[in-house]
């Protein structure tokens, strides 16, 4: 015991004193981002590959976004008081444990309460994962590393997608492909936690009052209170689509290819980020935000050009390439906005905050938009209706985008 914690205070002494931090940070991102990317992607088409209705595929994508966004708040004002570590690996474990269990699941209501089961463990981790890039960082070098960090969880996921989608073709039916994508995630998620072990907590100043919790950040934080409404909007024409995106993809390209169309997301994420490094420091927050979201709504239009006239696969990459150019583009400033706005030992909470209307609008969008599905397929036709709704939100996204434009920068 006296050996072992020699070796843990010299690893501690190494830890603060070199940049293995910001190393163990970057190999946390890298399985994080893989498997909750994936994991986030492939629960939908699951849905879809095992029967589930419309209303189904929305309460599964609404209860996700409202579990994983609404509790954040209360997770990230836990990890100002007790620290990153703990949250992190504790959500890890919780999301790769619950996820492996996903394919015993044939039906779609019990696939529902198991992805409020899991939303939990993301909804741990991921307020705690923001604030320890804010830990870490200044305002002055804060988009920079959270661009580096966007990098390497596109490298990664671009990785992961590539191995998973061999892995799932070795499955002999659509069924048994999925089963293994989703496992494999599941174990990313455990890597995960085995990673978070290795570091510790930045030496910052935590809170260390226990509070209730308030939205006081949104009262008194006027750039931050119009920040989160406008995303709120936002999000709400970005959620509408998700229960419906899931039937043209499984349609339109196997579970294999469906790899394929998110990998050509990670190549255009990590190239955008990649030309923009010099200067993603200097880029004005607002100018990030609008930009990674006025393209948005080709993503709805380009595949509305699948159903109608391009029933390709490739088709649905090339819509996938451009928000993954957008994406890439919105998190630095997304991020790096939050963190801007929060005062040391609150980051956090803002992180919190920010997700928890992240999660109320986000929750209406698709479970609005999933129950309009589900009358409008009866009455209308599958695919007519599909088409009627993707163009709605294709307008939706287009204008609410313009609000970042009214967005300031923070004091």
């Amino acid at each position: 015991m006296a050996d072992f914690k020699k070796i843990y205070a010299r690893y501690r002494t190494f830890y603060s004193s070199s940049n293995l931090s910001k190393t163990v940070l970057y190999l946390i991102t890298g399985f994080g981002t893989a498997a909750s990317f994936i994991a986030r992607l492939f629960i939908e088409l699951f849905a879809v590959i095992i029967g589930s209705s419309p209303a189904i595929i929305s309460l599964i994508t609404s209860s996700r976004n409202l579990i994983q966004q609404i509790f954040q708040s209360t997770f990230g004002r836990i990890s100002d008081r007790i620290g990153r570590r703990v949250m992190l690996i504790f959500g890890f474990l919780f999301s790769g444990l619950a996820l492996f269990f996903f394919p015993l699941i044939s039906k779609g209501w019990v696939l529902l309460i198991a992805v409020i089961i899991f939303s939990f463990g993301y909804a741990i981790y991921y307020p705690a994962f923001t604030a320890l890039q804010g830990d870490l960082t200044n305002r002055a070098n804060r988009a920079g590393l959270i661009s580096m960090i966007t990098i390497v969880g596109a490298i990664a996921t671009l990785s992961s997608l590539l191995i998973i989608g061999q892995l799932g073709s070795l499955g002999d039916t659509t069924f048994k492909q999925y089963s293994i994508i989703l496992r494999v995630t599941a174990l990313l998620f455990l890597l995960s936690a085995c990673v978070t072990l290795f570091i510790f907590d930045p030496p910052v100043k935590k809170l260390q009052e226990k509070t209730v919790f308030s939205l006081a950040p949104v009262k008194k934080n006027k750039e931050f209170r119009r920040f989160v409404y406008v995303n709120s909007i936002m999000f709400f024409f970005m959620a509408a689509g998700w229960p419906i995106f899931s039937f043209v993809r499984a349609e339109y390209a196997t579970a294999q290819e469906n790899t394929f169309i998110w990998a050509a997301f990670s190549v255009t994420q990590i190239l955008t980020l990649l030309i923009l490094s010099k200067i993603i420091n200097i880029i004005p927050r607002k100018t990030l935000l609008f930009f990674g979201r006025v393209f948005m709504f080709y993503i709805p239009l380009n595949l509305i050009f699948t159903v109608l006239w391009w029933p390709y696969w490739w088709i649905i990459a090339i819509g996938s390439a451009v928000s993954g150019m957008s994406n890439a583009i919105f998190i630095v400033g997304q991020n790096s906005f939050i963190l801007d706005c929060a005062a040391t030992e609150e980051k956090g909470t803002y992180t919190g905050i920010y997700n928890l209307f992240l999660g109320v609008s986000t929750f209406f969008g698709s479970l609005i938009f999933g129950l309009i599905a589900e009358i409008m397929f009866s009455s209308l036709g599958k695919w007519e209706a599909i088409v009627f709704l993707l163009t709605v939100i294709t307008v939706g996204r287009f204008i609410s985008s313009l609000g970042y434009l009214l967005i300031k920068k923070p004091k």
